[in-house]
């Protein structure tokens, strides 16, 4: 398991700034544009495209027919259809929970006020009070490419230097955000065109940055999904090309191995990077003992984890070895990091399963009934009742289960409500699964309990938790029994008396009315904290788009790495 350096070993450009990236590549203004439906030919091909530990890659037909009856059991006995399908059957919900009240404290943290930790409290450089360290300018200049599957994204960083201490974190002063589409991958075998796709990000940053910082204001181009799907060679003479077009067209320092797709694990690295900066948790005055914030982010196809664990000095007990440890030197001090992302565990792929599932139930419950439905004649006329939806409301969905092809039905809700739809998620998180090497979370993946290692942490959940809770009033930080409450309501029904708490929101009725399968993606989000990974009903979780006027994402963590590289100015 290797050691990732901040400052990384290679010699880079020196400049002591950092650069900040948001705008997650997750494009959540498109729910089904984030999953990938795709339906490669043959089994194999459909195989690769589920990772190892994907909730429907063990799924066969013979395990997916015993999986049916165990959720015909479920779905009957909290509920009987309210209509659909060929011959179809009732349902009207049968347990409601009990309110829990709103999250303790829900107003005790500000997300618009930083703490006096946070490096975004230093002076900035127009501050007669500025000294940075020796040899350091008080303002420096840092560029980060997003190159996304819709679009690029340019982030134009100014930094301050005002800490005379040479370990000290700088200031985020500015943020210039510029985005073009399409992005990098829409250029596949055209690798000079993709290249020139950024022209006018680039003289955004040319126009933004002073002539005499260009050749010492280094830049990085960090690759997401999009490119990942063009196949290696195509994706590598796209960068490749990239990389040449800035080092020969313009001033800027292009660092080492900065023109790149980004792996996985260091997406949600650089998210925990940018909240613990933002918070005052990371830098060289901060013990170790103080702790820091873990980060869950939701994404469309995945979803991360990443937490820092304490152990007590005296025990045996230490993380496992394995790829999901990340040793982290950064500003001064070593983080061994917890890290996994849950491929196939993103909340459109969440949709995926669940929906598979459902009508796989509904095609193997329809032979005892004596009209036998065949998969392959499935079209969008079948009417598939689904307990995760609003009662009555219908969605076109494609379903593509391991070993049957690929058919597009329509889903219609049921209103079976929370606990009908949050079993059918306690089958899809595979909670059970064998797992090798203890403790588990879910889907067989080693990970410590957080009740052990991480009990006084604060945890952030971002991306589609924020996008999902937020609009409808649960406020940060809220409790997992708050998340459950909300679950439960919306799942009840506009036409429960629990939709009092949202008809006073525009917001939040505006989105429950656009998103039939709402009841479902809070359920996801609420079984994933709580069975998943385990977080306790009373466990606080704060979620933001933004701490302080500072957007979150990877971006910023991924610019302070670069930043901390020691970089040099460009000799030409």
């Amino acid at each position: 398991m290797p050691t990732v350096h901040f400052p990384p070993t290679p010699a880079l450009p020196t400049l002591h700034n950092q650069p900040l990236a948001s705008a997650a590549d997750l494009d959540s203004d498109s729910d089904d544009g984030a999953m990938n439906l795709g339906n490669p030919s043959g089994r194999g091909a459909r195989a690769d495209r589920l990772g190892p530990t994907h909730p429907l890659r063990s799924l066969t037909p013979k395990r997916i027919a015993a999986i049916a009856a165990a959720l015909l059991f479920l779905i009957f006995f909290f509920g009987h259809s309210s209509g659909g399908g060929r011959e179809g059957y009732r349902s009207a919900a049968t347990e409601t929970l009990a309110p829990t009240g709103k999250a303790p404290n829900e107003a005790a943290v500000q997300l618009d006020k930083l703490p006096p930790s946070s490096p975004q409290k230093q002076q900035s450089a127009s501050s007669k009070k500025c000294t940075p360290p020796k040899g350091q300018k008080a303002t420096s200049y840092a560029l980060m490419i997003d190159a996304g599957s819709t679009g690029s994204r340019m982030h134009l960083y100014t930094f301050s230097h005002c800490d005379p201490d040479p370990k000290a974190l700088p200031k985020l002063e500015d943020e210039g955000f510029f985005t073009t589409k399409p992005g990098l991958s829409a250029y596949k075998g055209k690798p000079k065109e993709a290249a020139e796709s950024l022209r006018g990000l680039m003289q955004h940053a040319f126009d933004g940055v002073p002539e005499s910082e260009r050749s010492c204001t280094p830049i990085a181009v960090k690759a997401t999904a999009g490119l990942r799907l063009l196949g290696a060679r195509e994706s590598q003479a796209i960068l490749d090309e990239v990389e040449r077009w800035l080092n020969d067209e313009w001033p800027f320092q292009v660092v080492k191995d900065g023109v790149v797709v980004m792996d996985g694990k260091d997406e949600g690295v650089y998210a925990w990077i940018t909240i613990n900066f933002l918070l005052g948790l990371i830098g060289p005055d901060q013990p170790a003992s103080a702790g820091t914030a873990a980060v869950m982010d939701l994404g469309g196809a995945s979803t991360q984890i990443v937490f820092e664990p304490i152990y007590d000095p005296g025990s045996a007990d230490h993380l496992a070895p394995g790829d999901h440890i990340y040793e982290l030197q950064f500003a001064g001090a070593d983080h061994v990091l917890y890290q996994h992302s849950h491929l196939g565990y993103g909340l459109m792929q969440a949709r995926r399963a669940v929906h598979n599932l459902v009508a796989y139930s509904y095609v193997w419950q329809s032979a005892p009934k004596g009209t036998p439905v065949e998969w392959d004649e499935l079209t969008t006329k079948d009417k598939i009742p689904n307990p995760c939806m609003f009662k009555g409301e219908t969605k076109v969905v494609t379903l593509d289960p391991p070993g049957r092809s690929e058919v597009e039905v329509t889903m219609v809700g049921t209103g079976a409500g929370f606990e009908a739809c949050r079993r059918i998620m306690e089958v899809m998180i595979n909670k059970d699964a064998a797992c090798d090497k203890p403790p588990c979370a879910f889907a067989g993946v080693y990970q410590p309990k957080m009740s052990e290692v991480f009990s006084a942490g604060k945890v952030w959940a971002l991306s589609y938790f924020y996008d999902r809770i937020a609009p409808l009033g649960l406020s940060s930080p809220f409790s997992i029994s708050a998340l459950r409450k909300l679950t439960t309501d919306v799942c009840s029904g506009r036409n429960d008396a629990s939709w009092a708490r949202f008809k006073k929101n525009k917001e939040a009725m505006d989105e429950l009315a656009d998103r039939p399968e709402y009841c479902l993606d809070l359920t996801f989000m609420y079984s994933l904290l709580s069975l998943g990974y385990e977080l306790d009903e009373e466990r606080q979780v704060w979620m933001g788009k933004k701490v302080g006027d500072v957007e979150l994402g990877w971006a910023l963590g991924a610019a302070l790495a670069m930043i901390e590289g020691h970089l040099t100015c460009r000799a030409d």
